[in-house]
């Protein structure tokens, strides 16, 4: 068994970009089959930092393709 992050980034400045895809999609082509599909995580990109305070925003996500090879 093999754990794969997958996921989408979002920047005002880039716009949107995707991680991971390729990845599974080549295990998928050489015959590995997904098993499950994990909950994820926020992405978080920290805007600002004031006195003790952190300002974050949300800059994306991501989730884990559990394959078998």
């Amino acid at each position: 068994m093999k754990e794969l992050k997958v996921g989408l980034r979002i920047s005002r400045e880039e716009g949107l970009s995707f991680f991971g895809l390729d990845e599974v999609n080549t295990a998928i082509d050489s015959g590995a089959k997904v098993v499950a599909i994990k909950e994820g995580n926020a992405l978080m990109q920290k805007k600002e930092e004031k006195d003790e305070n952190v300002r974050l925003h949300l800059s994306g996500f991501s989730i884990t393709v559990v394959i078998d090879e």
